[in-house]
């Protein structure tokens, strides 16, 4: 039961990874405050939007195989104070609440099912503040885990990831192998999400850094390779991506996905 829970929220996650929104008085909470990406269409059309309020991200539409909507609340220092989870034909509440220390930086994130909490994660960071190692305990059906992860970078983007549970040793999690030369165009608050459910699913790490992924892969338990993703990028002249090309290889089976990206600039 424990791993089932823990696999279905590692789904909800990976299919809210790459977003996509619904303008509404749009600006976004992030450095590029002049063109905030508004959606993301796919081959059989629309797959993702967004809607802000002001210079907040409220809420995250999703129309993957899992219809997922995240949505998110903020406390009077507009830093984003929750996370609802909210997948279609499903009654289960699922909230991630975040506390903050020093510049701002999450030292906390909860995770509760129905009100119940069963997860926490606990981060520690370098002198730039970015996330260096994370403490993830695990509480389901009477029974408790920990776990450690850490995070090395190169060139401030993530190059690879450890993981543990309890007294074992660690092993590869994620490889971030290749990066392009363009700042992240996704919004801040993707960091913010990805702090939520560090402690379940690894194909979040690459918007940890500066720039946007191109090649990485994600590793198993084991620490053997479990899937490859490759993203070719076509940007336009102000550096933002019109349309990306992602090829995956997970289980000897290869799956490409074209996608175009629509921005608001003012």
């Amino acid at each position: 039961m424990k791993k089932r829970a823990i696999q279905l929220f590692g789904i909800i996650f990976f299919s809210t990874l790459v977003f996509s929104c619904k303008k509404k008085n749009a600006s976004p909470a992030s450095a590029n405050v002049q063109c905030p990406l508004m959606k993301v269409d796919g081959p059989k059309g629309n797959i993702r939007n967004y809607e802000w309020v002001g210079n907040k991200l409220v809420r995250v539409f999703s129309n993957d195989s899992i219809p997922t909507t995240l949505v998110f609340r903020y406390n009077n220092k507009n830093l984003a104070e929750t996370m609802e989870v909210i997948t279609e034909n499903s009654s289960e509440k699922y909230l991630v609440t975040f506390q903050y220390g020093d510049k701002n930086s999450i030292t906390k994130s909860l995770v509760t099912l129905n009100g119940i909490q069963f997860m926490t994660n606990e981060f520690s960071y370098n002198e730039k503040y970015a996330v260096t190692s994370i403490k993830t305990t695990v509480e389901l059906f009477g029974r408790k885990v920990t776990g450690k992860t850490r995070i090395e970078y190169t060139n401030n983007n993530v190059s690879k990831v450890y993981s543990a549970i309890g007294d074992d040793l660690e092993t590869l999690a994620f490889t971030g192998d290749k990066y392009d030369n363009k700042l992240q165009f996704c919004p801040e608050v993707y960091k913010t999400a990805a702090l939520g459910f560090v402690g379940i699913a690894n194909n979040f790490f690459s918007y940890f850094g500066e720039n946007n992924m191109i090649e990485g892969k994600v590793y198993d338990g084991k620490g053997r390779v479990d899937q490859q993703t490759q993203i070719n990028y076509v940007y336009n002249t102000s550096g933002l991506p019109v349309q990306s090309e992602t090829i995956s290889l997970k289980n000897g089976k290869s799956k490409l996905e074209v996608n175009s990206y629509q921005f608001g600039c003012k």
